[in-house]
């Protein structure tokens, strides 16, 4: 079980940093434009990470 907590946790690190890592790319406009975006996919991962969090306890204690 702690195995797949860790991956979750890998899984979802790769794909933040990704996204955080392709978003200073770019024009100054576009990346203008892209900052609410990417606080609306921070705030989705941050949402995510607590769903699985709370999915996987209640796993757990069930």
């Amino acid at each position: 079980m702690k195995i797949l907590l860790i991956l979750v946790i890998l899984v979802m690190a790769a794909g933040l940093i990704g996204t955080l890592s392709l978003s200073g790319k770019g024009d100054e406009d576009y990346s203008s434009s892209t900052k609410s975006n990417i606080a609306r996919l921070t705030l989705i991962y941050v949402g995510l990470a607590v769903a699985l969090m709370v999915g996987i306890g209640l796993y757990v204690a069930l």
